[in-house]
C-alpha cells in the first residue's frame, strides 16, 4: 500500500513556569524565590522538543515539511487597581491575550 500524499501531526504543551517572589516567616520579613506554573506563558522547552521530534520523524517517513500552524489559546484576566490607604480594589476591566501552546505540522512525500 502506498504513502499519502499529506500527512500531519499536531501537538500541545502545558503551562509554562515563573519566579515568584514570596513572604515567609512568622512576620513576613524574609523572601524566598520559587517556581510556579504559569497559564500566561507555554512551556517552550517542550514545545521545541516536540516541534524536533516532528521534524526527525516526517524525515525518516520520507515527507518534507510544507507548513506548520500555531495553535493559539485564547484567555483574559481580571484587572483591579488596589488602594493603599484601605487595602480594597476596583474592577478596572477585562485583558485579553493568546498563546501559542502548540503546532499542527503539515508534510508531504518526498519525491524522487
Amino acid at each position: 500500500m502506498s504513502k499519502p500524499k499529506f500527512k500531519t501531526h499536531y501537538f500541545y504543551t502545558g503551562w509554562g513556569k515563573s519566579e515568584e517572589v514570596r513572604k515567609i516567616g512568622i512576620l513576613g520579613m524574609k523572601t524566598e524565590t520559587v517556581e510556579v506554573a504559569d497559564p500566561r506563558i507555554a512551556n517552550y522547552d517542550e514545545f521545541s522538543r516536540l516541534l524536533e521530534e516532528t521534524y526527525n520523524d516526517f524525515d525518516e517517513e520520507g515527507y518534507d515539511v510544507i507548513n506548520v500552524l500555531p495553535l493559539a489559546i485564547g484567555t483574559d484576566e481580571q484587572v483591579e487597581a488596589r488602594l493603599k490607604s484601605t487595602g480594597e480594589s476596583n474592577y478596572l476591566g477585562q485583558v485579553s491575550f493568546s498563546i501559542t501552546r502548540g503546532a499542527v505540522v503539515v508534510g508531504k512525500l518526498r519525491t524522487v
